[in-house]
């Protein structure tokens, strides 16, 4: 028999109980139906919820119950008198077992899993043409998803002019303003507020860590680069930090508990944070990083721990730097690099000023608004 077809069903005090034509059984509570009724009283024609949950008895019940034509579940709810209908369709798909909410994650599931990587990373550094992401929407889903499975990604022949870097954050999301401006440059000034104005090499680090929350999309374009160094780093914080988890545990918990200041200050702005350096997610996976040697204070740490937190942070940090995680390339005229800011570190090599221009034009955006476009692009392409 199908899935989809109800053999027949139970009530108690609790819920309801269904058994499929495919032998499998579903328990719903009740409080999760009246939730969720289908009803356009209950959800508006957009998706939203118009009931609000926190004003439903959470003792509800069921004043009648039919079954029709073994499809369909009609209710009508003691409390409020709320009549709700159930596709048997809809109750199948919303079947709260842990096999069935796996089969529906796989079935629904767009991206494959993030690919960690080190120096020897086996794509090369993954790139696009401009022209081709601008006019083809294959090219920039392609471009995007490099994004999100290797957290970064370059885009060459970008027009070398003022805002360009703006123009490409524009073709999946949204520009994120800063106390940098809507578009920073990148280059050596007299007396900068930032290492990143100077000529000096600068160490594998995210960016703006003292902001909450995060800048998670960081976009640099060069414009001009005459110097023979300053090369681009990147390395993959997340395949670090799980290898550290592995060789360091307990270091690992050090750096994924105690909380640090990251602070920026200057003569117009104070902007500070206290967060862990390792981020982890309700599941105890690493989800982001937070590392700025230039930015991180004075660690204000129970001087128990803070001879253990410096061996933590000292190996984290030459792990970081060792070039087995490196990936070093030098950006020319009109090439983009856009990072994944929880993720990926990136930094430069010292470079000699006097040989000539280096001028990079950075923005920032949200990950966020590149995930809803690469969904979309993917999804039309399902359907076509």
């Amino acid at each position: 028999m199908d899935k989809y077809t109800i053999v027949s069903y139970s009530i108690d005090k609790t819920g309801l109980t269904i058994l499929w034509g495919d032998g499998h059984t579903s328990i719903f509570y009740y409080i999760y139906l009246r939730d969720n009724c289908p009803s356009p009283l209950n959800i508006h024609q957009n998706g939203q919820r118009i009931t609000e949950t926190a004003q439903l008895d959470a003792d509800i019940r069921p004043r009648h119950i039919d079954l029709v034509h073994n499809d369909m579940i009609n209710i009508t709810w003691e409390q409020d008198g709320h009549q709700s209908e159930f596709t048997a369709k809809w109750l199948r798909d919303h079947c709260l077992s842990k096999q069935e909410i796996e089969k529906r994650e796989m079935k629904h599931r767009l991206f494959e899993p993030v690919e960690l990587w080190n120096s020897t990373l086996d794509i090369g550094v993954p790139q696009a043409e401009y022209q081709q992401v601008i006019e083809d929407n294959s090219s920039l889903t392609v471009w995007l998803e490099y994004v999100r499975r290797y957290g970064f990604a370059v885009l060459n022949n970008v027009p070398v002019r003022h805002g360009a870097v703006a123009e490409v954050a524009r073709l999946f999301g949204y520009v994120r303003e800063t106390n940098y401006g809507r578009i920073y440059n990148e280059k050596t000034v007299l007396q900068p507020n930032n290492l990143t104005y100077t000529s000096l090499a600068l160490s594998p680090s995210t960016d703006n860590p003292y902001r909450d929350p995060v800048p998670t999309l960081q976009l640099l374009h060069c414009l001009h680069n005459q110097v023979q160094s300053g090369d681009t780093i990147v390395v993959d914080g997340f395949r670090v930090a799980a290898e550290f988890r592995i060789k360091y545990p307990y270091l690992f918990d050090l750096l994924s508990t105690v909380p640090v200041n990251f602070r920026f200050r200057d003569k117009d702005h104070w902007i500070e944070r206290k967060a862990t350096i390792i981020g982890l997610d309700p599941q105890k996976e690493i989800s982001s990083l937070r590392f700025n040697n230039r930015a991180i204070q004075p660690f204000e740490i129970d001087n128990q721990l803070i001879i253990l937190f410096y061996k933590a942070y000292q190996t984290f940090a030459r792990m970081l730097d060792n070039t087995d995680f490196q990936v070093k390339f030098k950006m020319t005229p009109g090439q983009l690099i856009i990072v994944d800011n929880e993720r990926i570190l990136h930094g430069r090599t010292s470079f000699d000023s006097k040989e000539g221009k280096r001028h990079l034009q950075g923005t920032y955006a949200d990950r966020d608004g590149l995930l809803s476009k690469l969904r979309m692009l993917k999804k039309k392409q399902i359907r076509n």
